[in-house]
């Protein structure tokens, strides 16, 4: 088995924005789908975040799937300025359920923006740090979900 690695990077959408659909903006619906399907096959996890014209990924896998997977991304006509913020082996994934998570933290990236003085999100503009605290921050908010939505007894009668 080859290593687990986790590569972040960043684009800019070479499409204007439509009008989400249900949340999503229509291209990102399509890129969705096609991750999805092709991220199983390959054994690839992770999260996909699109605001502001662009696009913020996180893929973990085996290093030569997500070596393939980032060269079939490069070559696709709807990112532009496709830029690796980090890439790193990681000991476990944060995103091992996901083949492709789409991500409407839309309130929480307003807030980590914030903190650091961006005006909007550009990802492009990321250290290496700030696009692993943003991952951490999606692992959080799905993890958050995830435990909000299950059943508790607890929670029913305010143990």
């Amino acid at each position: 088995m080859s290593e687990l690695v986790r590569l972040i990077y960043a684009s800019r959408a070479e499409f204007a924005p439509a009008d989400p659909v249900q949340g999503v903006e229509p291209n990102v619906g399509r890129i969705l789908m096609q991750s999805r399907r092709n991220n199983k096959r390959s054994g690839i996890g992770g999260v996909l975040y699109f605001g502001d014209g662009h696009f913020f990924q996180v893929l973990e896998g085996e290093r030569e799937a997500v070596n393939r997977t980032y060269q079939r991304i490069s070559g696709d006509s709807r990112h532009r300025q496709l830029t690796i913020l980090s890439v790193n082996t990681a000991e476990t994934r944060l995103f091992a359920d996901w083949s492709m998570k789409y991500v409407p933290a839309e309130q929480s990236v307003r807030e980590f923006l914030a903190a650091r003085d961006y005006l909007r999100f550009a990802p492009l503009q990321f250290s290496e740090s700030e696009a692993k605290e943003l991952a951490r921050l999606f692992h959080r908010e799905h993890t958050g979900r995830e435990r909000a939505g299950r059943f508790s007894w607890r929670r029913l009668f305010d143990f």
